[in-house]
């Protein structure tokens, strides 16, 4: 073959190979060759006549050499390379020991560059072959990385990149810095276009992986190499203010910034993780929240209703319960821009200030200063104020201070996170807080999830033989059932979800409630004492959305998990004859019989020789006894086990004794399984264990009659309880 002129593609000794495979008709040859300024294979792939994985193909088997997996490609490699003969011979370190280098290249032929890339590297080479884009990408994620952005950057529409504000007076990475600007820049206007509320940044392997979480759910948007991650931390530490050189330890700022001509606020947290550099999360704090009206929060009307009531008191307390993110804050902002008449003074306690809102006083928590909710709700006790927001109930000392409030005349409104709405009773009885005080003082509880709602540009309607029985509504259910399933369009990104809306559990504290409260009742009699006023579960307000076609019957479960025993599904029609009822708790009986014979009995305790003992003694006289040796697995055994009754050791690693009672009374559906605190100490652990709802205790060494009449007595007392 004749040598090629200036005009003729570097690579165009591969076309007789293409022509002898049948690939590409010779007549096209001397065209494919002859673009000026480009390879032949990209005028083989552009013009259609195959694809990457065929000439690959084709040339491996022709000079018997492997397909490279650039996937695979190894960042250290290119340290055994240089930069300078890479390119020159267009190939890349895919991954090297002490003896051997294995090289990416387009040319499997090229005998010459083998031997000066053995004599560079100082190992023998093998080479395997790869597509000249694929090793172009590589070679710029390994040696430019800046490159690689800017090819992330060209993908992107101009008008997707409007982002205002005063530009920082910081010295720039002089490689990094100008496309990391503006590609941080399309991140984040990107991510409120899409309505994300979180971007996440973290390394996985040799990439930094960019998320966004869109409706409660992460999605991968991006990989950048991994060279890219520590620009990309330092751009966004620029924008919030934080300290660029401190890489070691975790750091919290904020900024505002302007997407398309709308204001956007911004918390950022930075924290290092182990050998993979700092892990970022920037908050997107959605102003429209500000805006929140109850309407807005789209209720049903037997619910808004409800709502209403306990906002028509001008003294007390209603707090709203709910794990971080479920949506607190908006409902609490609805809350407060439907008493905000300008005829009362509002005052909030917040950690952080999210929003800035206008006719509001907020306050900020800084507890390093020792400005806490204790001290600043003190505070603003002497601020005459008619609405107090306490961000969150804490401690003892912040539930005593906020209730005394309440009972003074103030309305007050504020968070904890517990699972349901009368769990919240339970958490501020261990917070030290009275049931006298707690009875009188609350006007209503609320419980909250976020829910997907149903995309409307690809709902479509669910025939009722598609729904599972125990979802279905009751005989004689005469609200809304147009239950609907998103096909997935380009609007919802093919999810077939859009938007979020809130499943709310409401208490309200009405009639009887109050009295049964202030006795300490148990908490299933006081949601019984809160049906005929409006009381409605999460898994309720979750089948009424679904049945309304506002959201799905998986994304009810997803949500609030497993909670309606299918086996159940009538005995829950008929406890509740407007809805298909679920009370949220699981059957915790166990095995026992009437007379408490044959009983589960869970053994906690991390001490193996006490278990021998005990369970030796238990077995001995007809119960079944399940073993853990930490407060975990204790949880996790009570969750997954029918279990009749617990004995319960203080002492044990991950959760001690009175952290597994105080989550067990916190939760429906393991507050009723009776407990027997079982421990050596001689202190006030009694008293605690007691006020938490232990049944009885027992202080070790027990004594085997002592134990086992103890057990019985208590099975037995249960029974009664249940059963009357």
């Amino acid at each position: 073959m004749t040598a090629p002129d200036s005009a003729t593609a570097p690579d165009a000794w591969l076309g007789p190979y293409l022509v002898e495979a049948g690939i590409v008709p010779a007549e096209r040859v001397s065209v494919l060759a002859s673009m000026r300024n480009q390879r032949m294979w990209r005028s083989v792939v552009e013009t259609g006549l195959a694809t990457d994985a065929v000439i690959c193909a084709e040339l491996a088997r022709r000079f018997r050499v492997p397909i490279a997996d650039l996937s695979t490609a190894e960042a250290r490699a290119t340290a055994v390379l240089p930069e300078v003969a890479a390119r020159k011979y267009h190939v890349v370190a895919i991954a090297m020991d002490e003896k051997s280098v294995r090289i990416a290249t387009a040319d499997p032929r090229d005998m010459n560059a083998e031997q000066e890339l053995g004599f560079l590297t100082g190992r023998d080479v093998t080479l395997e072959v790869a597509s000249p884009s694929a090793i172009s990408e590589k070679l710029d994620e390994f040696y430019r990385p800046e490159n690689s952005i800017n090819r992330l950057l060209l993908g992107l529409a101009p008008s997707a990149i409007e982002i205002e504000r005063q530009e920082e007076a910081e010295e720039r990475d002089p490689a990094l810095d100008a496309p990391m600007s503006k590609l941080v820049d399309a991140m984040i206007a990107d991510a409120v276009q899409a309505g994300a509320s979180d971007i996440h940044s973290e390394m996985e392997g040799v990439h930094v992986i960019v998320r966004y979480r869109v409706d409660g759910i992460l999605k991968e948007v991006m990989r950048l190499p991994e060279a890219a991650g520590p620009s990309l931390v330092r751009r966004v530490k620029i924008i919030a203010g934080l300290d660029v050189t401190n890489s070691m330890t975790p750091q919290d700022g904020r900024s505002s910034i302007r997407v398309a001509g709308h204001e956007v606020d911004m918390r950022v947290a930075t924290a290092p993780v182990a050998r993979r550099g700092e892990k970022l999360v920037i908050r997107i704090l959605n102003k429209s929240n500000l805006r929140a009206s109850i309407p807005d929060l789209a209720l049903p009307i037997e619910e808004e209703e409800v709502l209403m009531r306990m906002l028509g008191h001008r003294e007390g307390m209603v707090l709203v319960t709910g794990p971080t993110g479920s949506g607190k804050t908006t409902t609490l902002y609805a809350v407060l821009n439907h008493l905000r008449t300008g005829k009362v003074n509002i005052v909030t306690v917040e950690d952080p200030v999210e929003y800035d809102v206008d006719g509001i006083s907020q306050m900020q928590v800084n507890e390093a200063q020792g400005f806490t909710f204790a001290t600043a709700l003190r505070s603003v006790l002497r601020q005459d104020p008619d609405i107090v927001l306490v961000g969150e109930i804490r401690d003892g000392e912040t539930a005593t201070i906020a209730i005394q409030a309440g009972l003074t005349g103030h309305f007050v409104f504020s968070t904890l996170h517990t699972n349901d709405a009368v769990s919240a009773i339970v958490r501020l009885r261990d917070m030290g807080v009275d049931s006298f005080k707690i009875g009188t003082v609350l006007r209503g509880v609320v419980a909250q999830r976020l829910v997907r709602r149903i995309c409307p540009g690809c709902a479509a309607p669910v025939a009722l033989e598609d729904i599972p029985e125990h979802a279905r509504p009751p005989e004689g259910y005469t609200g809304t059932f147009t239950p609907q399933l998103g096909a997935g369009c380009k609007a919802c990104g093919g999810s077939g979800f859009k938007g979020r809306l809130a499943v709310i559990e409401l208490l309200p504290i009405e009639g009887a409630v109050s009295g049964l409260i202030e006795a300490g009742a148990p908490q299933q009699a006081i949601l019984d004492a809160a049906r005929p006023h409006g009381m409605r579960t999460l898994w309720e307000s979750g089948l009424i959305r679904f049945w309304n076609g506002q959201t799905s019957f998986a994304e009810i479960h997803r949500v609030l998990g497993e909670t309606l025993d299918q086996t159940n599904a009538a005995t829950a029609r008929s406890a509740t004859p407007a809805l298909v009822a679920e009370s949220g708790a699981r059957a915790t009986r166990g095995t026992a019989a009437a007379d408490g014979t044959g009983a589960t009995i869970l053994l906690a305790d991390d001490d193996a020789q006490m278990r021998r003992l005990v369970k030796t003694v238990l077995e001995r006289d007809g119960f079944l006894v399940i073993e853990a040796a930490d407060g975990l697995d204790t949880l996790e055994a009570i969750e997954t086990k029918a279990i009749d009754l617990v004995l319960l050791d203080h002492d044990m690693p991950r959760l001690t004794g009175l952290g597994v009672l105080e989550e067990m009374r916190a939760a429906v559906g393991t507050a009723s399984i009776p407990v027997i605190m079982l421990t050596a100490r001689t202190d006030d652990t009694e008293m605690h264990a007691l006020e938490l709802g232990a049944q009885d205790y027992l202080t070790k060494p027990v004594q085997p009659r002592s134990l086992v009449a103890r057990v019985r007595a208590v099975l037995k007392r249960t029974r009664m309880e249940s059963d009357g």
